[in-house]
């Protein structure tokens, strides 16, 4: 009688998996993927709501800056572009079409900023409007030296202006007071 062990089929040389093998690599899959999906819906999130910070920022910017200088300050938006850029007014300026660009100090780049790019990417705009704008002109805003929003022409804003987000998130710009409030 031969002391050598004897293989039935299993153990060396096996080449599948039994299915409790199966069933616990499905396990641990669902279990990754529970937590990466939500993770996941967070990150979008944070960057629709950074993006929303960032044209607050740069609203109320503007705003300061026609506050502070007395000059007229603009924010022309372009959603087709996924984009937007700030203007002011030189001395004596006489309105939107005499403003120039604002230059970021740091970068001697234009105020501004593209969407549906590097830490915004998958965030856009989906519309612009600031009542008082020439119908199917570019969206602009403008803030006077007492900080109240104007439409294009000059003119006070006939009602609250707005920017949608692809988020969703709404960028309120307030008739008569200039105030700039996000909704998400």
């Amino acid at each position: 009688m031969s002391c050598a062990p004897q293989h039935l089929g299993r153990g060396f040389g096996r080449t599948a998996f039994t299915l409790i093998e199966l069933i616990a690599v499905i396990v641990i899959t669902a279990i990754i993927a529970g937590v990466a999906v939500p993770a996941m819906n967070s990150i979008a999130n944070s960057r629709g709501s950074g993006a929303g910070r960032a044209i607050v920022q740069h609203l109320s910017f503007a705003r300061e800056r026609a506050l502070n200088s007395g000059n007229r300050v603009w924010v022309v938006f372009d959603p087709d572009a996924e984009s937007y850029a700030l203007f002011a007014e030189p001395d004596g300026g006489s309105g939107y079409a005499d403003a120039l660009a604002l230059i970021e100090p740091t970068t001697g780049r234009q105020m501004g900023m593209t969407l549906d790019t590097g830490e915004f990417a998958g965030i856009g705009i989906t519309s612009a409007s600031f009542r008082g704008s020439t119908p199917n002109s570019t969206p602009v805003v403008g803030f006077d030296w007492l900080g109240s929003p104007l439409a294009q022409s000059g003119s006070a804003l006939g009602s609250n202006g707005e920017v949608v987000l692809t988020t969703g998130a709404t960028i309120e710009v307030r008739v008569f007071t200039g105030d700039i409030q996000i909704a998400e």
